[in-house]
């Protein structure tokens, strides 16, 4: 796919409606292990090099979301119940998080791009700003100009910023990453996360990943 289109305004042009974010909850109870006698499964959750975390990688959880950059329920998240999860478990060495991108449409990949243009350790406060300011720059008109705009709190120039909507090997990667979860765990609406492998279809309150988190630690070790 060319992402030519995601630059001077043809962002906007393409938007699709997140109509799949408001069904990305099921019943708690339908839960299961993605990883469970799946070993592309396995290979689909493990650390990839390109892959940002919050947290000690060598943590007993392994916390993995797939998000959209103009996901309501993803800002939710990143902003209300995240911080949560980083004081109780990320600081204490317990959790290790990690967001990958799974845009829902065109605007939402052209985010993820520019986030992902940012140095490692800039990129979480700019998918911070991003969420926070989901009714600026997710839209169908002046998307890029809204973008740029918040980019610019992160020190990009416009320049820089259509340099990294035109980076075709990041938007290929934002692809494949995306057509893997689709395909082999199964993702088609966000958030979904994963936890040591099983997939968070609940509530997303912090309470929910509370008990998840204190049910993996109780779990028996083989």
């Amino acid at each position: 796919m060319d992402n030519r289109y995601l630059v001077a305004g043809g962002v906007g042009a393409a938007v699709v409606a997140v109509v799949a974010a408001a069904f990305f909850f099921l019943m708690p109870n339908e839960a299961k292990i993605a990883t469970e006698g799946n070993p592309e499964a396995a290979k689909a959750l493990a650390a990839k090099a390109h892959d940002i975390g919050i947290g000690d990688p060598n943590a007993p959880i392994k916390l993995i979301e797939y998000a959209s950059a103009g996901c309501g329920h993803c800002a939710a998240f990143a902003l209300e119940t995240l911080p949560k999860i980083k004081a109780d478990w990320i600081d204490k060495g317990q959790v290790y998080y990690v967001l990958r991108d799974y845009p829902l449409d065109r605007v939402a990949a052209g985010a993820s791009l520019i986030a992902r243009c940012l140095p490692r350790e800039g990129f979480y406060p700019f998918m911070d700003i991003l969420f926070a300011n989901q009714s600026e720059w997710h839209k169908q008109d002046g998307a890029v100009e809204a973008l740029t705009t918040l980019a610019r709190r992160a020190g990009l120039s416009r320049a820089q910023v259509e340099s990294c909507l035109k980076d075709q090997e990041v938007y290929n990667r934002i692809l494949a990453d995306q057509d893997e979860a689709s395909k082999v765990l199964g993702v088609d609406s966000t958030p979904t996360m994963f936890v040591n492998g099983e997939i968070i279809q609940g509530a997303a309150a912090y309470a929910d990943f509370e008990a998840k988190f204190k049910a993996v630690q109780e779990k028996p070790k083989n």
